[in-house]
């Protein structure tokens, strides 16, 4: 806790179960294999798509994250209740985890540094908000592996930035441009001189950070080079929107807890065909 005070990220080696990340990873290729199956949501390169939509292989862009691949796989959400995880974040929010949404990469990003809360925005709750990002192999730093600026968190480091108006979140309602706020975000690394740390883990070691930590996605120098890794966004029980459970969830058992964290069915997602690990792999 004194770490992640100071520097708002901490790191815990060879803990999450080899079992779940290959079943993660076999969940991800059974669902480009079988694309036109499913309705499933990818970002490429910015632009939101449906995964049958994409020409080519979504395997083959630094571009491409799978988004909120939990709502389809049972792997997917053994890893982001993983137990050294929920155990480290009830300390934090002084309650139990709740998953928000997964990102699941194939290749580095290549994001700029950026924070999280601006549009990470589900939680009741903005501050209620953390991360965490599991490598689903070892990392080579020619893979464009990802990078954090310790502290960066700390009050009066980086001051909110104003996307019009006094507002502290990208919405619809937004003046400005996630470029303009990359641009703010670097004009204040140069500034302060923040420094980065370059992340380079084994399979199954596991990054937390503060959602008010800068990272990105270094640059991939082998394009060769495959990074791949499960990032989830996690607040507290008592920050997570309602209308984001089914009706009556907790009564009706709409949702799966493993070590104390949960991970919600969506209204929206109720008649999704589920990957491979829902019916080969423990529910707890």
């Amino acid at each position: 806790m004194r770490q992640w005070r100071e520097r708002g990220i901490v790191t815990f080696e060879r803990c999450v179960d080899e079992a779940d990340i290959k079943a993660l990873l076999a969940d991800v290729e059974y669902l480009v294999e079988n694309r036109s199956d499913f309705k499933f949501e990818i970002e490429f390169r910015g632009r939101r798509l449906n995964i049958s939509d994409l020409e080519g292989s979504p395997f083959s862009d630094t571009g491409v994250k799978f988004n909120c691949i939990e709502n389809i796989s049972l792997a997917a959400r053994r890893l982001s209740l993983s137990r050294v995880v929920c155990r480290f974040l009830r300390h934090v929010f002084q309650d139990n985890p709740v998953v928000i949404q997964s990102l699941t990469f194939w290749r580095g990003s290549e994001q700029p540094a950026h924070l999280d809360y601006p549009y990470v925005t589900v939680q009741t709750k903005l501050p209620h908000l953390a991360a965490s990002w599991i490598p689903l192999e070892d990392v080579h730093p020619d893979a464009g592996p990802l990078a954090y600026y310790p502290g960066s968190h700390r009050a009066g480091v980086i001051a909110p930035f104003d996307w019009g108006e006094g507002r502290l979140v990208f919405d619809g309602r937004s003046l400005k441009s996630p470029q303009d706020f990359a641009d703010y975000i670097q004009e204040r690394i140069e500034e302060k001189n923040l420094k980065k740390e370059v992340f380079l883990p084994r399979k199954g070691d596991v990054l937390i950070w503060h959602g008010n930590v800068l990272h990105e996605g270094t640059k991939v120098n082998d394009p060769a080079r495959t990074r791949r890794s499960y990032v989830t966004h996690y607040t507290s029980l008592t920050a997570y929107p309602r209308e984001h459970m089914m009706p009556k969830a907790l009564q009706k058992g709409h949702f799966i807890t493993l070590n104390q964290g949960y991970a919600f069915d969506h209204p929206w997602e109720a008649e999704s065909r589920r990957l491979p690990s829902w019916h080969t792999r423990p529910v707890c």
